[in-house]
């Protein structure tokens, strides 16, 4: 079986296993990814809601704070970002919108110097996504990011209003959370894993993980890739995370997709154990 027929199979099959609180099935587990607890058919909750109820309440207690934080770096220790390549199910929508992000990238709007230079710097965004929306907001105002969370009004708010329309009551912050929810999907229609990129805060409670992980993508050894790399570029240019993969070392961008391993010609970007 091809290796990427197998990510998509492991992304499906976690993606049904997300939904299984349509069966009655509900557990007391946070996901090690990013899905709204407020779908009707969430099995599990998420992370960030139990850190915001954390913070907003002064109570940082062992299930709301401690334990997510436990189950993210329990997975960020062993494979990393690799969550966000192989299981997370917005990875899976940005997989099934890459292509028109793709093609949307042919038309040059900008130079390529300042392309780059803005993509190294919204880069940074999901820190702050996660440090001023996730944290010092739930601190010094109240809990708002999951209340506006493009993810959550995907997963959550378009759900509970197909099956249950007459009970659905919009709270003060629907109006800001729906252009949220537009802004995200003109995004990952014209950036490839756009969110993954700039905006996701649990790519960036993940990234780090990236530098000690078990497992991880890397090039073999330098002067076997020094002497055997032809220069294609083939690996670069099909990283959806747009990496620069010749110069690939534990990058905290990394997703573990693979793609560039399968990509390269010569055998020259391989899966490592530490």
């Amino acid at each position: 079986m091809k290796f990427q027929v197998k990510r998509l199979l492991s992304q499906i099959l976690i993606f049904f296993s997300a939904n299984l609180g349509a069966f009655g099935l509900k557990t007391g587990f946070c996901y090690p990814f990013f899905y709204c607890h407020a779908c009707p058919a969430s099995t599990s909750a998420c992370p960030l809601r139990a850190l915001e109820q954390s913070v907003y309440s002064r109570s940082f207690t062992w299930y709301f704070f401690v334990y997510p934080l436990l189950i993210l770096g329990f997975f960020g220790v062993l494979t990393g970002r690799a969550v966000c390549g192989w299981a997370c199910p917005i990875g899976l929508l940005q997989r099934a919108t890459g292509k028109v992000a793709r093609r949307f990238k042919k038309y040059k709007f900008l130079n390529e110097r300042t392309t780059k230079k803005i993509d190294r710097y919204l880069r940074y965004a999901k820190y702050f996504v996660l440090i001023g929306l996730v944290i010092f907001t739930s601190w010094l105002i109240g809990i708002m990011f999951t209340d506006i969370c493009p993810i959550g009004f995907l997963t959550g708010t378009i759900p509970t209003l197909l099956l249950y329309p007459g009970k659905f009551v919009p709270n003060t912050f629907f109006g800001i959370a729906l252009i949220i929810f537009l802004l995200f999907l003109i995004l990952i229609f014209t950036v490839e894993r756009g969110w993954c990129r700039y905006f996701c805060p649990i790519g960036a409670l993940l990234a780090p993980f990236n530098k000690i992980s078990y497992l991880h993508v890397s090039r073999v050894k330098e002067e076997t890739f020094e002497k055997e790399c032809i220069k294609c570029d083939a690996c670069s240019k099909i990283c959806p995370m747009g990496i620069d993969v010749t110069k690939l070392f534990r990058d905290p961008e990394c997703i573990l997709c693979g793609k560039c391993v399968t990509a390269c010609p010569k055998n020259l970007i391989e899966f490592k154990r530490k």
